[in-house]
């Protein structure tokens, strides 16, 4: 028991880690210190919102670990399927949970790429722009 409680907190802390990247990659967007080639972050998002897809796909399958049937009706069979249920799903840091909360940065991440796109075009843009204005004048 102790070792499944400390591989979820250690999901848990690896989720962590993956906040704390899509953070500062958000924050080198916003300071206009990382933008991507559009085919780049195209390609790079597209593989984060897939991967998004299987983690909520394989959180649906830990719900439903929620509900063991078979059991049978004694207090150990009630308490037994009551743990699976807690690993399952409590609100937090149950398996479901950790994989929905897992999806969510994906897909987020995917985000951050398509905004370092939108980095790069404006970039782009602007200096297109600056080039003509420097020829006409």
């Amino acid at each position: 028991m102790a070792d499944e409680a400390a591989g979820f907190a250690g999901a848990s802390a690896a989720l962590g880690v993956i906040r704390e990247e899509n953070s500062w990659i958000q924050q080198r967007i916003s300071a206009g210190q990382l933008a991507m080639e559009p085919q780049a972050a195209d390609s790079a998002a597209a593989v984060y919102e897939r991967e998004a897809s299987e983690a909520d796909q394989l959180a649906d399958s830990a719900i439903r670990l929620q509900q063991v049937p078979g059991l049978g009706d004694y207090l150990s069979g009630q308490q037994l399927a009551n743990k699976f249920g807690q690993k399952a799903s409590n609100g937090s840091t149950g398996a479901a949970d950790l994989l929905r909360q897992f999806a969510d940065e994906l897909r987020r991440k995917a985000a951050l790429f398509r905004e370092a796109k939108q980095r790069y075009v404006a970039t782009d843009e602007q200096i297109s722009g600056d080039l003509k204005r420097g020829v006409q004048q």
